[in-house]
């Protein structure tokens, strides 16, 4: 089950995948308007940094990234980026979007099967 929480200038998807207990919760790029909203992690806006730029700052911090082009999981720490857009935005050089244009984060542990623990 998702409920959708929808503001004139953001949207949250919230996921309830046994339809009862939240499991994560889904940001979407605020649009702009005349006062500024900012999504940060330790410091960085998630939305207004270009996509590999923020992938490099997570990767300088420590994290694993697993970049995968239109989306990038942070398994440790349960965030997962995209940058499908339906509408349109800014391109990077690779011809997608400049800009994540949402990030979920999920609980401890959301995303480490993607990684083989050795």
């Amino acid at each position: 089950m998702k409920v959708t929480a929808l503001h004139e200038r953001f949207e949250i998807v919230f996921h309830c995948e046994d339809g009862r207990t939240l499991t994560a919760a889904e940001v979407w790029i605020p649009r702009p308007g005349p006062e500024e909203i900012t999504v940060r992690f330790r410091g960085v806006d998630v939305f207004r940094t270009p996509a590999r730029r923020l992938l490099d700052h997570l990767r300088e911090m420590g994290f694993t990234v697993l970049d995968e082009t239109l989306y990038a999981y942070v398994p440790h720490l349960s965030l997962g980026f995209t940058r499908v857009a339906g509408h349109e935005v800014p391109l990077d050089s690779d011809g997608e979007p400049l800009y994540f244009q949402a990030v979920l984060t999920g609980p401890a542990g959301y995303y480490d099967f993607m990684v083989a623990e050795g």
